[in-house]
């Protein structure tokens, strides 16, 4: 895997195989090393003290030379005003051989609730160093505790220890509260959340955003010939945004939405959701009907047409040809079946996604076969996961092909000719980067653009039906 900047062809391109001789250390060393990092401070980060006219006391000795142990005397509350000569804040003093470092802040949860995360995002930019870095980048891991506060103080501490750069929070109220921050240290940050709020002036989402993934599955049925859409999607404002996403990509395919349906939390309401869905009590009256007509017919032909009907719970085809749902997972077991249950033939009917449907335990839900779903490019991550697994012992989450990326992208953008540069302008490359995680472009509107690949659900692997496009759409003036 290369990762390059693909309109600057200056900046070189990093390849791990040119990094080499950094793989034969063993995997308990880069283990050693990645908690070193995440934490200490910068090695150049030192506190200055205040000037004193007295002679220094001997090891053992108070300074009014009685013997006694000297008294440690508490510091001054911060409503004290500071004494002469003690400087206020920490100042920066590059020790020889620093002085051209660049130090990138790498704000996570490392602790509370979503600590395991912190640490597979923190584990993938540590990756990203071993693999890519030159002795120039210097990472300064800050936890966030998953919240506000905490990220507010993780992006203070980066920003005073020289951050240029900050990477990460991982969500989106986190990156709301530090992104005020490196606005007046005038840095640029890349969060790693999804959602559009944390967006805008310096402030990136690497985020898999759900409107682009929408977009990539409603287009390519498109091309495979539908042209009706139906949308089963939950309530609140995740729903929302991707009823928006799902009926604007449906104009742009030049098709027809036909019916959007909602449901709550619980159970029921789905159920309910999707029997509206399929038409099912109306389908349910033409079927009764149509054999009240027959029965009273009585003759050899009605007789042969009730008896096609004998198995039948409606009458009448749905007026779609695919539906979107957003879920995965256990929910998605749950909800999918509805489909059928309420004679929606999936045979005939396109079931699409906008998550992972690889897993084992989806494939063998009869209701998925034939689904499409877009998703990263699986050859794309398999490569990146391999290396995680052979170093950690584990596989990455989700998201931490994520933190391989952008951190890669800070080590290229840092070793530029001529110095460092994380301006907008040299992250919104117009070509993109080709990432851990397939091929994504930083937009001057904050939101990242990543390229999906379409695949198919089969009960006994996944096939890929439309690989994940090598390039991106010249982005209008």
């Amino acid at each position: 895997m290369s990762f390059f900047n693909q309109t600057d062809h200056s900046i070189p391109v990093f390849k791990p195989a040119q990094k080499a001789w950094r793989k034969v250390v063993g995997a308990a060393w880069v283990a050693i090393l990645m908690f070193g990092l995440a934490a200490c401070e910068l090695p150049n980060v030192r506190k200055l003290v205040p000037p004193t006219q007295d002679k220094p006391a001997s090891p053992g000795q108070s300074r009014d030379g009685r013997g006694l142990p000297p008294i440690a005397k508490p510091p001054l509350p911060p409503a004290f005003p500071a004494l002469p000569g003690v400087p206020e804040k920490i100042t920066l003093t590059p020790p020889p051989g620093m002085a051209n470092r660049v130090p990138v802040g790498l704000l996570l949860p490392l602790s509370g609730r979503s600590a395991a995360l912190g640490r597979s995002l923190l584990d993938a930019a540590q990756l990203a160093v071993f693999e890519l870095v030159d002795n120039n980048f210097v990472l300064v891991p800050r936890d966030t505790a998953g919240t506000q506060d905490g990220a507010r103080a993780a992006a203070a501490s980066a920003i005073e220890n020289g951050a240029k750069f900050l990477i990460g929070p991982v969500f989106a109220a986190s990156a709301l509260a530090a992104a005020p921050l490196a606005r007046d240290a005038g840095i640029n940050m890349v969060a790693f959340t999804n959602n559009r709020v944390a967006a805008g002036a310096g402030a990136f989402v690497m985020g898999f955003l759900p409107g682009q993934r929408i977009e990539r599955v409603i287009s390519f049925a498109a091309t495979r010939g539908a042209t009706r859409f139906a949308a089963l999607l939950p309530e609140g404002p995740y729903g929302d945004g991707a009823r928006d996403a799902f009926e604007r990509a449906v104009a742009r395919a030049g098709a027809n939405v036909v019916r959007i349906e909602r449901y709550g939390s619980d159970p029921q309401s789905a159920a309910e959701a999707a029997k509206r869905l399929g038409d099912y009590d109306l389908r349910r009256v033409a079927l009764l009907a149509q054999r009240k007509v027959l029965s009273r017919a009585n003759n050899e032909v009605s007789r042969r047409a009730l008896k096609q009907l004998e198995h039948r719970e409606t009458l009448g085809d749905v007026v779609f040809e695919a539906v979107l749902l957003l879920e995965t997972g256990d929910a998605l077991k749950g909800l999918v079946p509805l489909l059928p249950y309420y004679d929606i033939d999936v045979r005939t009917v396109r079931v699409l996604g906008i998550d992972d449907w690889s897993a084992r335990s989806l494939r063998r839900e009869p209701s998925l076969t034939r689904a499409w779903f877009a998703s990263p490019s699986f050859v794309a991550v398999a490569d990146f996961v391999t290396r995680f697994k052979k170093i950690y012992g584990r596989s990455p989450h989700a998201l931490a092909s994520l933190a391989y990326d952008v951190t890669a992208l800070a080590a290229v953008l840092a070793s530029r000719e001529g110095g460092a540069d994380f301006s907008v302008q040299s992250l919104t490359a117009a070509n993109g980067f080709a990432g851990s995680a397939g091929l994504f472009r930083l937009l001057p509107s904050g939101l990242v653009e990543h390229q999906f690949a379409v695949y198919e659900v089969r009960q006994d692997n996944i096939r890929t039906v439309s690989p994940a496009p090598q390039a991106f759409e010249v982005l209008a003036n």
